[in-house]
Order: C-alpha cells, then sequence, then structure tokens
C-alpha cells in the first residue's frame, strides 16, 4: 500500500477545489447549478418512508433534503453521542436553496451522482439491486462475495478506501478516485472525524447509518436511501415492495401455526460463553417464522450484536430448545460433546447454520452483503429448515443444516483486507 499522505498535505493540495457555502464544504462545480426556474418537481418519484428510524427525506421543487443520525460508540469505550447530519441534494442544473434556518450548516450534494465510492460490503448490494453498481467507482477491499467485483478490485479496477468496521478510510485514495459522492457507512464514534475531513476535501459525503436500525425491514429500507443520490427512487420503491410482500407472505403463512417448535439462536465464542439473540434482528426473525425463542426479552434493548451468556446459564435456560442456530461466521470452536449432549437440538441433529452464502478462502461472506439487503430469504430459508412442508420448493439461500463434523472457526485470510 502506497504511504498514507497527511491530511495537512491533502488539505493543501485540494484547498484551491473547495466551494464553501454557509459552514459547506464541498466540491461543487459552477455549472452543477444555475439560475433556472426551480419551481418544477424535479423528482416525480419519491422515497416513502416507511420503517427506518436513522434517515428521513423531504422533497423541495428541485432538491431534497435528507437528515440521518445514529448513536455512535467507541470501540475503546471513550463515548457514545448521537451524530446527526443534514444534507441538501440539489438537482444539476438547479439553483441551491440558501442554506439557512433549518438548513444552517447543511451540506450540498449536487445529483445525480455519477462516481461512488462505498466502504461496507451491503453498499455494494445495495447498488446492485438498484442496477447502479457500474457508477462505484471504489469499495471498502478484497473480500466481495460477489467474484465480479472481488476480481476487479484485485485487478485495481477498483479502489479500496478500507472497510468501515476496521479502519477509516483512507482519504488519499478517495481523493485519486474523483468520485463524487462517498456513501460512507460510518459506524465508530472513533472514525467519526473522517466524515468532515472527506468534505473538507471536497468529496461530497453522506454518512449510512443502516447498521443502527432496530428493525430487519428498516435495515432493508436504507436501499431507498441509496436511490435518493441517483433518482432512482422508482427502482428502490419496487424493489422494496417486492421484498416487504415476501417478507408479510411468510408472516402470513406462519402466523396461525400451533404447537410451535421452540429455538435457539446463539454462536460459541470461546471461554465458556456465548452470544446469543434475546432482542434483535435475529429474535425478529424467529417470531416471524412461527417459532418461540426460548431466550426471546424484547424488553430489554435492541442489541444486534447478540447478548453474552455463559456456558452453565446456556445450559439451564435453552437446553429443551428443539432447534438451534449453532453455526455462525463468529463461532471458534465448540465446546465438548459431552456439553452439547445436554442439549435436545443437539442429540436430535436440528442444527443450522447462516454460512451456506461464503466463500472463506477469500473471507467473504454475504451475509455482510445481500443479507442485509433481503430478510424476505431470510425468512425463506429458515421457515424451509424448520417448516419444510410449508416451502416445499424453495431453495436455500443463506442458511443450511449444520452437520456436526463442521469445522469452526471457518478459515479466513486476513490478506485480503485492505
Amino acid at each position: 500500500m502506497k504511504k498514507q499522505w497527511s491530511y495537512i498535505t491533502v488539505l493543501m493540495l485540494s484547498t484551491p477545489l473547495l466551494f464553501f457555502s454557509c459552514g459547506t464544504s464541498s466540491e461543487v462545480k459552477s455549472d452543477d447549478f444555475a439560475a433556472v426556474d426551480s419551481s418544477k418537481d424535479h423528482f416525480e418519484q419519491k422515497a416513502n418512508i416507511q420503517y427506518a428510524k436513522n434517515f428521513t427525506v423531504g422533497y423541495h421543487g428541485n432538491y431534497k433534503v435528507v437528515h440521518t443520525k445514529a448513536s455512535l460508540s467507541s470501540w475503546e469505550g471513550n463515548g457514545n453521542e448521537i451524530r446527526e447530519d443534514v444534507m441538501v441534494l440539489v438537482q444539476k442544473g438547479t439553483p441551491a436553496p440558501e442554506l439557512n434556518g433549518e438548513l444552517s450548516g447543511a451540506t450540498i450534494i449536487p445529483i445525480p451522482a455519477e462516481r461512488v465510492a462505498l466502504n461496507i460490503q451491503n453498499g455494494e448490494s445495495f447498488m446492485s439491486e438498484l442496477d447502479l453498481f457500474e457508477k462505484v467507482v471504489a469499495v471498502g477491499g478484497a473480500v466481495s462475495y460477489d467474484d465480479s467485483i472481488r476480481n476487479r478490485v484485485l485487478n485495481k479496477d477498483l479502489a479500496q478506501l478500507g472497510y468501515s468496521w476496521h479502519q477509516p478510510a483512507n482519504l488519499e485514495v478517495l481523493l485519486e478516485t474523483k468520485a463524487d459522492l462517498f456513501l460512507m457507512n460510518l459506524s465508530n464514534l472513533d472514525f467519526a472525524d473522517v466524515l468532515d475531513k472527506s468534505r473538507n476535501l471536497g468529496v461530497a459525503t453522506a454518512p449510512v447509518f443502516e447498521w443502527a436500525e432496530g428493525d430487519y425491514l428498516g435495515r432493508a429500507e436504507w436501499i431507498k436511501f441509496y436511490s435518493l443520490f441517483f433518482n432512482a427512487e422508482a427502482e428502490a420503491n419496487l424493489k422494496f415492495d417486492q421484498i416487504e410482500e415476501g417478507v408479510k407472505s411468510i408472516r402470513i403463512l406462519t402466523k396461525e401455526l400451533k404447537n410451535k417448535p421452540t429455538m435457539l439462536w446463539g454462536y460459541y465464542a470461546g471461554k465458556d460463553r456465548w452470544v446469543v439473540h434475546t432482542n434483535s434482528i435475529e429474535a425478529q426473525f424467529m417470531r416471524d417464522i412461527g417459532v418461540v425463542n426460548v431466550l426471546e426479552d424484547f424488553s430489554r434493548p435492541v442489541r444486534n450484536s447478540g447478548e453474552p451468556m455463559s456456558s452453565e446459564r446456556l445450559l439451564v435456560k435453552a437446553n429443551e430448545a428443539t432447534h438451534w442456530m449453532i453455526g455462525d461466521i463468529h463461532s471458534v470452536s465448540l465446546p465438548s460433546e459431552n456439553y452439547l449432549n445436554r442439549f435436545t437440538s443437539w442429540k436430535n441433529g436440528n442444527l443450522y447454520h447462516n454460512m451456506k452464502r461464503r466463500k472463506p478462502e477469500f473471507n467473504a461472506f454475504d451475509s455482510y452483503g445481500n443479507a442485509v439487503v433481503r430478510p424476505d430469504r431470510i425468512l425463506k430459508d429458515l421457515v424451509k429448515l424448520i417448516h419444510s412442508e410449508k416451502l416445499p420448493n424453495h431453495e436455500l439461500y443463506f442458511m443450511d443444516h449444520f452437520e456436526k463434523s463442521m469445522t469452526l472457526p471457518l478459515e479466513v485470510k486476513d490478506s485480503f483486507y485492505n
């Protein structure tokens, strides 16, 4: 990897390109906005947000006002704060509004964007679902499940910015791509200053907080957020309607089930500690496929990463569960057979994993990509596994049966990370 430029050096080289207005710093070319009639409604197709809680959009003739927010924590445990952001997406060829009142300090972004940078795997999936991936010039790295994307990265046809969960975006590389939009997954308070740095360098940057959603349809609905920057709301609405319809069909299919089976969803983290799901998106999946989650507790705060639980407590609370989602990307080697045989699900072989779409030789797992966008497929997989008679013709997509002979943890190659 080339030596990282210092922030000061990059800023000095980029300063002539900057456009400053009312606290906004984004590169705006003179021909992006023109003094023409802005009263026309330039956005006949609009996004209607139903489930997502971490972004909103309002339409105002020739521009859109987008609000985002999320609670960011530091990996080091040094703080937690709410980060809010306001962006004004202005149709190219029309004048930008004055940034005063509620728009004071907002960031202006000309749309539609043409050269886009991403720094998380599900961003690739959102763009692909919208048939917009040809506009992508940079991704997080080379661990995409999609062979064509990974090969383009390895062939240096796509730049590598670094994945948002591992490191801040490489601003030198970002500038080299000449991206006119950076859809930046911002998941860590330690990296929050990169948003401002990127904007100060003249790159229109939008924070993405899909990961902060507490509802799986809310998470999937961020496809509409991505669409805003390309005037692709019609495509996003259609795609999301299909996803939502698939989810509703599963809920209807399993709603009246009697004698619901019981289920546990948790992986082994080592040292007599498990990570289990009590109130999370995984807990919602279990609820919506007609099983009883033996650890369900929706009174607790949503925690999509799962809750820690000791081996002793798990045995007490979940030993009689009839089904177990035990195989996970993050799982270490399972404990002894003597311990596992105390669980009904293990003895009966009703075991499952969420790693069907995996390429461990490339450290690539599609649960980081398409699974975020397509919860309908996850639900169908679960129904097929647990209520096979309900979907006899469904082919498993993300999930499959876990064989006791399966080796955990899965071998990965860290060299594929930037």
